[in-house]
């Protein structure tokens, strides 16, 4: 899908990643936002955006289900609520799951690029150049 860039407050740089009626309720998909791998997520009217593999373990989230405003993982079933990425109890050693912001605007689901430059999924990306 190309990009397509909307109008923002200061700091966000919301961009068109997928369409409302392509995303079903329940539907996982997998999103790449400026080189950065995501998963998108439907429940109910919510969409989420989310780091594709889990903190714990490096599993793929798009194989994972939601219940009850939970993302359960596919390899572990360590749960992450989507209000604030809190990994449930038990997994002391297990970093929240960074989550993006989501709108919804007509049938069009954006994501904040500039949220995820700010804290990408992966950590701080580096460029090797051996030009030199």
């Amino acid at each position: 899908m190309s990009e397509t860039r909307i109008p923002n407050a200061a700091g966000t740089r919301f961009v068109q990643v997928a369409t409302l009626d392509g995303l079903r309720p329940g539907e996982f998909r997998r999103i790449a936002v400026e080189g950065h791998a995501l998963v998108l997520a439907r429940d109910g009217a919510a969409v989420y955006a989310f780091q594709s593999t889990c903190p714990h373990e490096m599993a793929d989230l798009a194989q994972g289900r939601i219940d009850d405003g939970c993302l359960i993982c596919p390899r572990h079933l360590a749960t992450f609520r989507l209000s604030d990425g809190a990994v449930s109890t038990g997994w002391k050693n297990v970093a929240p799951l960074k989550l993006y912001p989501v709108r919804i605007d007509g049938n069009e689901i954006t994501v904040d690029a500039a949220a995820v430059a700010r804290n990408p999924p992966a950590g701080k990306r580096q460029v090797w150049d051996l030009s030199r």
